[in-house]
């Protein structure tokens, strides 16, 4: 047997193992980036799902002075806290910051109809704005997260 058709068979089959290699590796990062972006959807979509049922809820809530400031513990039974830890979990700095920024707005909401301010004042108005804004401002945070995953 000649020593260059062995040479050759080896280059080959080391050539084959490396394509082999690099193409698996290559595929495993494409899967765990894939795995990584469902998991930060999936955590995002949990919150916002979250924030939007308790800022709906308390839309319809009653006037209650004596609830004014105790609005923590009605998002938390709308699992806003919950989603929010998940978030932190797995999201950015920035992220999660808006999220909380969101949520505390979300509050701010749920104390102006508990005072008893009316849709058309001024409160209501400016605290379901602010709600709306700082949603829409982690919304933002999360399309950029999602282009980087």
């Amino acid at each position: 047997m000649q020593w260059s058709t062995l040479a050759a068979t080896a280059v080959g089959t080391v050539l084959g193992v490396l394509a082999t290699l690099l193409t698996d590796q290559a595929r495993w990062r494409r899967d765990r980036s894939d795995r990584e972006r469902d998991v930060l959807r999936t955590a995002f979509a949990e919150y916002l799902a979250a924030l939007s049922t308790a800022r709906d809820a308390f839309s319809r809530a009653e006037p209650s002075p004596e609830r004014v400031g105790k609005g923590h513990v009605a998002i938390g039974e709308h699992g806003v806290y919950t989603a929010q830890q998940q978030l932190e979990l797995v999201a950015s700095q920035a992220l999660t910051d808006a999220a909380a920024h969101a949520t505390l707005a979300v509050l701010d909401f749920h104390d102006a109809v508990v005072a008893g301010h009316t849709p058309n004042s001024a409160e209501y108005v400016g605290a379901w704005r602010a709600a709306r804004r700082t949603r829409m401002a982690v919304i933002a945070e999360m399309r950029m997260a999602l282009r980087r995953a």
